[in-house]
């Protein structure tokens, strides 16, 4: 633990009041050791989001612990968020009416970089991401370009720990592997520890550590060759499908043995998971896909 850059710990968050709340994190526990990439691998609505947004300090939780280099995040002592960290949300954070040279520059002064730092990474960054011409405005780049502006955005000041929330989607393959390589690169060289969320699952196996998510719960947290070891299979889509039916098994158990009106929170994690489970189209095996699986299999019984 004193080698972890990032500790979570009993971890809940919900949204509403107390007489109508959702919950989206349950008693999560998380280790990212320093100079790791540690990968988050979940469906949509899983609750990788929220846990990534209470990390870097944008949410408060409702309860547990949060620890990111030995202090807490979102305090003024802390300075996270800050230049210690680059965070890249899954929205697109960026002004529309910047150009991809101003929306760095500004960036780099707000973590008080030199200008002739800020060039430097500039035309890094632009070349490595496969970015136009660094004077084209946000709002005339497509979707795809403008999250690899926001990526670029996260790199800039080359941190201490990278938040990436799914900085890989809708990425051409060869720049995926290329986006990979460099984040493995990172890790090794300047020690930076990185976070990130996917739901490309093979993908995962790159990380040094993974952990798989589903329904505000981690399921699983180890490395990638110990989860495969551990469980005997031959891949993480094997080991992730096989707990996903032990989570669902204990749902459908834990909600029997409930009265009618159920525990709310269990019922809410069911309806956020069904709601997403077939939503995203991705080319490649993902979390979506199996949990259609387990779906079916759900709807089967039942019949």
């Amino acid at each position: 633990m004193f080698n972890d850059a990032v500790c979570v710990d009993d971890a809940w968050k919900k949204y509403g009041y107390w007489w109508k709340s959702i919950t989206v994190l349950h008693g999560v526990n998380v280790n990212v050791p320093t100079g790791s990439i540690y990968g988050l691998l979940g469906p949509s609505g899983c609750g990788k989001t929220t846990l990534l947004r209470c990390i870097v300090g944008r949410l408060e939780l409702n309860k547990g612990e949060i620890i990111v280099f030995g202090k807490r995040p979102g305090t003024y002592e802390h300075k996270i968020p800050g230049r210690d960290v680059g965070y890249m949300p899954q929205e697109t954070a960026l002004y529309k009416n910047f150009s991809i040279s101003e929306m760095l520059h500004h960036f780099g002064r707000l973590h008080n970089m030199k200008r002739r730092d800020i060039l430097s990474r500039e035309e890094f960054l632009i070349s490595f991401l496969d970015l136009p011409s660094k004077t084209k405005r946000v709002s005339q780049l497509s979707g795809g370009q403008q999250r690899r502006v926001s990526l670029a955005c996260a790199l800039l000041q080359q941190p201490k720990l990278l938040i990436l929330d799914e900085p890989t989607v809708g990425v051409d393959p060869l720049l995926r592997e290329k986006i990979w390589h460099h984040l493995i690169y990172l890790s090794e060289t300047s020690k930076t520890t990185i976070m990130i969320t996917t739901h490309y699952i093979e993908e995962a196996r790159k990380a040094n550590r993974v952990g798989l998510m589903r329904s505000g719960r981690i399921l699983a947290e180890d490395e990638p060759n110990n989860l495969l070891h551990h469980y005997n299979e031959i891949s993480l889509e094997n080991v992730f499908l096989r707990l996903c039916y032990e989570d669902q098994n204990r749902i459908q158990q834990q909600t029997s043995m409930n009265n009618i009106d159920g525990d709310r929170d269990t019922d809410v994690s069911n309806s956020i998971d069904d709601q997403y489970i077939d939503s995203t189209y991705v080319a490649d095996t993902t979390v979506q896909s199996l949990l259609g699986t387990v779906n079916r299999k759900k709807t089967s019984r039942k019949n």
